[in-house]
């Protein structure tokens, strides 16, 4: 069994783009370490405007993303950053609101 060291659940994915055209990028994704997070980075990218579909590989750590119009390609770095911080925080403060009874 391999255990996750606690300095890795305190960092983000660092992201870069490694290929990019018209109608696709592939982002090369440091930092995953389970098929939760993959998930989290595909669905960020898939709500980006002007992406047709995204996926990722926690085994080659890379996300492949299919475009139907141009984008810039910080944008879509930023979406692997908002995938690791904006979640786990909106389902803490659900999970404070129920707690206190909201």
């Amino acid at each position: 069994m391999a255990w996750i060291k606690p300095s890795r659940l305190l960092r983000a994915p660092d992201s870069s783009v490694t290929a990019f055209d018209a109608r696709s990028a592939t982002l090369r994704i440091d930092g995953l370490f389970c098929g939760v997070c993959a998930n989290r980075v595909a669905s960020s990218l898939s709500r980006l405007d002007g992406v047709e579909s995204a996926s990722c590989d926690l085994e080659s750590a890379t996300a492949t993303v299919r475009l139907t119009e141009s984008i810039n390609h910080e944008v879509l770095e930023q979406a692997v950053l908002d995938a690791a911080y904006a979640m786990p925080l909106r389902r803490a403060a659900e999970r404070a609101a129920r707690a206190v009874g909201f």
